[in-house]
């Protein structure tokens, strides 16, 4: 039996610059986020804080909001993409990022030990490319190519919004891919 969602926004105050400790004043059930307006700028380390969660009930919210804040923090000007690279460094998996220039288009390149690549990419409305924002999340495709760079197959193909739980799976998908082969 799946339990049904739905979208609560989750409203509190950060304790640091970074944003990663989060104090939650109410979870409420809608889409609010929007309307609610930061602290003035005498506030040094106390930000108002207010993200949408998807949930089952309010606790969950409640729950997906400090991991939200643990490990994103205040990452305005961070990507998926950079995201999707620091957790292969942390997992120790060599990888580059490349685009195309003036084309939109990017992706992470990963190593394979026959010579080949694994490139990364977002999803749907990202689709070949890596740098949007971390609450753009939509899914990650990853394709293996040869060294001549003929594709040989899809590797990791997600449409799941969920940044943290979708790169941690498509990070074991390349992981066990570059190191068997």
């Amino acid at each position: 039996m799946t339990t049904a969602t739905q979208t609560y926004t989750v409203i509190g105050l950060t304790l640091d610059v970074e944003s990663t400790e989060l104090l939650i004043a109410a979870v409420v059930e809608g889409t609010v986020a929007d309307q609610i307006e930061p602290l003035a700028t005498s506030e040094r380390d106390l930000t108002r804080w207010a993200e949408e969660f998807n949930a089952p009930d309010p606790d969950t919210a409640a729950n997906l909001a400090y991991a939200f804040c643990r490990d994103f923090g205040y990452a305005e000007e961070d990507t998926a993409g950079e995201y999707l690279q620091r957790v292969l460094a942390e997992t120790g998996i060599e990888a580059t990022r490349g685009a195309h220039p003036g084309s939109g288009r990017s992706w992470i390149a990963v190593p394979t030990p026959d010579g080949g690549e694994v490139l990364l990419t977002g999803q749907d409305r990202h689709e070949a490319e890596v740098d949007y924002p971390l609450t753009g999340h939509a899914g990650w495709r990853a394709r293996v190519y040869d060294e001549g760079g003929v594709e040989l197959t899809v590797l990791f193909d997600s449409h799941t919004p969920d940044l943290a739980a979708d790169t941690a799976a498509a990070v074991a998908a390349v992981h066990a891919s570059v190191t068997t082969g």
